[in-house]
């Protein structure tokens, strides 16, 4: 075999280190945890808060959808919110079938570049989406600190805490330095790379209502994030606020995207356990939540698959007929 056969075959490493991962935090839990009790819990489920969770999280992708719109918007591409709807749909599927987020986001960067984004532009929009839905679930976390800060910091999500914290605070200073930035500045090694971002930032407050715009709809993803969370706990019979769930709902999602496991999976799961066992919730209903709320964000990412399919099939026709 020659060097250059060898050199194009990779083994999938970092693929494998996840599912490994994912596949070892969950088997830990079961083993901790009464698997037996964990599936009692989850067949006293009632279908109609399956189904209404269900919704919900789909509800949450258009809201997606519309924000990704008006980010987009400010870098001058005025896409149609039907395709980008059908592009969130297809990237959450991706997001939940492939072992990160960059799937997900690297067709939604596509989508961008297919309605005349530069390549830039279109990197820029998808990271400025991500960070906005981070800031909005962040703004709700800090309107609840007073009430449930003290809570957080004696239990076991103190330090995970503590880094959300300090991520929104770090967040909020770069946005500021971002905004403050003279031009001149732009072209100094060290700035260049994010040159198209402070551009962006700046020109979002020169258009405040479309920057109003886009954290309102950020702030309704969010609000439905923990609407559909607290919907399944109510399902569970888990007595929690909506304030507590904002309270700790930002924590579990920064471990959750860590790029360390397969889609979330065993990772989610132990940061819900911890982040409900705050408020005495036992382990078994914890874990059962947290199963049931992954397989709902796989079954949510069907019609995804279903949009990819026919994008494939269409794409193959209009080849063909080019072709002829």
């Amino acid at each position: 075999m020659s060097k250059s056969t060898k050199s194009s075959f990779s083994f999938p490493w970092g693929m494998l280190l996840k599912l490994l991962v994912s596949g070892g935090l969950i088997f830990w839990l079961l083993h901790k945890i009464d698997i037996a009790k964990v599936w009692g819990v989850i067949q006293d489920l009632d279908w109609g808060i399956l189904t209404l969770v269900l919704v919900v999280i789909w509800a949450t992708l258009l809201a997606i959808a519309k924000r990704w719109q008006l980010v987009i918007r400010l870098g001058g591409i005025d896409a149609p919110l039907a395709s980008l709807t059908e592009a969130t749909f297809i990237g959450a599927c991706f997001n939940q079938f492939l072992p990160s987020s960059v799937g997900g986001d690297f067709f939604r960067i596509l989508a961008a570049r297919h309605h005349g984004a530069s390549l830039n532009g279109a990197i820029t929009g998808v990271f400025l989406d991500r960070l906005f839905g981070f800031i909005s679930l962040g703004f709700l976390c800090l309107l609840v600190i007073p009430a449930e800060g003290n809570s957080l910091l004696e239990s076991d999500l103190k330090w995970p805490f503590l880094l959300t914290i300090l991520l929104l605070g770090g967040v909020f200073v770069g946005g500021v330095m971002l905004l403050v930035i003279p031009k001149q500045w732009h072209s100094l090694f060290f700035i260049r790379p994010f040159h198209s971002m402070i551009e962006v930032v700046q020109q979002s407050l020169c258009q405040k209502g479309l920057f109003l715009a886009m954290f309102l709809s950020s702030l309704l993803a969010s609000i439905l994030v923990i609407l559909g969370l607290q919907i399944l706990m109510l399902g569970f019979d888990i007595p929690l606020t909506c304030g507590q769930s904002a309270a700790i709902l930002p924590v579990v999602m920064l471990l959750t995207s860590l790029p360390i496991s397969f889609a979330g999976w065993g990772l989610r799961e132990g940061a819900i356990i911890i982040a409900l066992g705050v408020y005495g919730v036992a382990q078994e209903t914890s874990l059962a939540l947290s199963l049931v709320y992954g397989v709902l964000q796989l079954i949510s990412a069907l019609p995804g698959l279903i949009l990819w399919i026919l994008e494939k099939r269409r794409l193959i026709g209009v080849q063909q007929n080019s072709s002829i």
